[in-house]
């Protein structure tokens, strides 16, 4: 029988047949990908805390590899603590990061927990790193009483905190008075109070890690009197603060302008320095006032009332506050409202002196210390100059402008 002649065309098809062959072989049988054998380190370039997250940086040496893997042990491996795998990623390029590639993270927190991070390899006990990460303070926004029945507290809310504690302080010794198990919780009213004392409080956050819970540092304390308020300022009727509020609502305010003055304001600070207090507290403390109509009717919005004690205001409220709250810290300010000339003629601001010169601040809209020469021709804005003192034309050196609330 005569042979075909051996073509080059039958030889790629016979070694086609083999691949294909062998791949459906490698299919059926469970044949697992070449993993690489890790002959050579993988470098741990950087391993830190960074807030309440650990960002890793690592360097493969070689382009043969087909992953990365990292092991977490939470405590000290050389007392026991054993390695667990976290997670694997695949390598596209010889630098890998934590806190980029497929935007995967890993988080801890706690005062003291440690996290060590390494790529699982046969030789890889030089390339043990740790870091140590904290849960970040709680920042307390308000402390005050408007009625001398009951104190409230605010605070900001802590990243990847599960829950917070709150002490208070009696003049004995701090005691836990609550526990909050909801992050999203960020204000307590504390009841157990009597009129004519002064009381203190402070704040921590807690997460869990493998169970166990940790805690961060405690925020600054902040203190609080049920005595009557001695604030000076124009707490009478038909006050600068709001013509139509009663004598009860002009109560509430100055007790949160005497709040904001024990907490905020400490011997030997400048003008500036309580000017710039008042202003940020303002900001961080008040949004702009969208509510329902019954509220706006009532007029509260343009009043200190609404800045201070409801929490929402308009321009008119907001700058009304910052004149009830500069008053009460010795910072010379007047209550400005816009002319008919004015781009936006309903509009409110406020005048302080800085160093014997008047400056705009307007809370609301975000400018602290400007000129009357930016006023003008930035914003548009005219007023009768007659009445309040002369600004002058141009910033002051430490002019800013923190955006409109709106």
């Amino acid at each position: 029988m005569k042979k075909k002649p051996i073509t080059v065309s039958s030889i790629l098809s016979r070694f086609l047949f083999f691949v294909i062959a062998f791949l459906i072989i490698g299919c059926f049988t469970g044949v697992s990908p070449v993993k690489a054998d890790f002959e050579q380190k993988i470098q741990l370039n950087r391993c830190h805390a960074n807030g309440s997250e650990i960002n890793i940086e690592s360097y493969v040496q070689g382009s043969q590899y087909d992953y990365v893997q990292i092991y977490r042990a939470d405590g000290d491996p050389s007392q026991g603590s054993t390695f667990v795998l976290l997670d694997q990623m695949l390598i596209s390029t010889n630098y890998w990061y934590s806190d980029s590639y497929g935007g995967k993270y890993w988080y801890t927190s706690g005062d003291n927990d440690k996290i060590t991070c390494f790529s699982h390899s046969c030789s890889v006990d030089e390339d043990v790193v740790s870091a140590t990460v904290k849960l970040s303070a709680p920042v307390v926004t308000r402390c005050h009483s408007y009625n001398n029945k009951n104190v409230k507290l605010c605070w900001c809310c802590t990243p990847k905190a599960k829950g917070y504690q709150i002490y208070k302080y009696t003049g004995k010794k701090w005691k836990r008075i609550k526990t909050i198990n909801k992050k999203s919780t960020l204000t307590y009213t504390d009841k157990k109070v009597k009129e004519g004392k002064t009381y203190k409080y402070k704040i921590r956050s807690y997460s869990v890690v493998s169970g166990k819970k940790i805690y961060s540092s405690f925020s600054s304390v902040r203190k609080v009197s049920l005595k009557r308020p001695t604030v000076r300022g124009n707490y009478k009727a038909n006050s600068v603060y709001g013509p139509s509020l009663n004598s009860s609502q002009l109560m509430q305010v100055r007790r949160v302008v005497q709040s904001f003055k024990t907490n905020y304001i400490r011997k030997g600070m400048s003008e500036y320095d309580k000017a710039l207090a008042v202003f940020l507290y303002l900001r961080s403390n008040c949004s702009y006032a969208r509510r329902g109509l019954q509220y706006n009717n009532a007029n509260n919005a343009n009043n200190a009332w609404g800045a201070l004690v409801y929490n929402e205001a308009q321009c008119s409220g907001f700058a009304r506050a910052m004149k009830a709250l500069c008053d009460g810290v010795g910072v010379k300010c007047k209550y400005v409202h816009a002319n008919s000339k004015a781009v936006n003629p309903s509009h409110q601001w406020n005048e302080i002196r800085i160093n014997g010169k008047w400056y705009i601040v307007d809370a609301q809209g975000g400018f602290f210390l400007a000129g009357s020469n930016t006023w003008k021709n930035m914003m548009g804005m005219r007023w009768n100059t007659k009445g309040p003192p002369k600004c002058s034309a141009s910033d002051h050196k430490k002019f800013g402008f923190y955006g409109s609330i709106v």
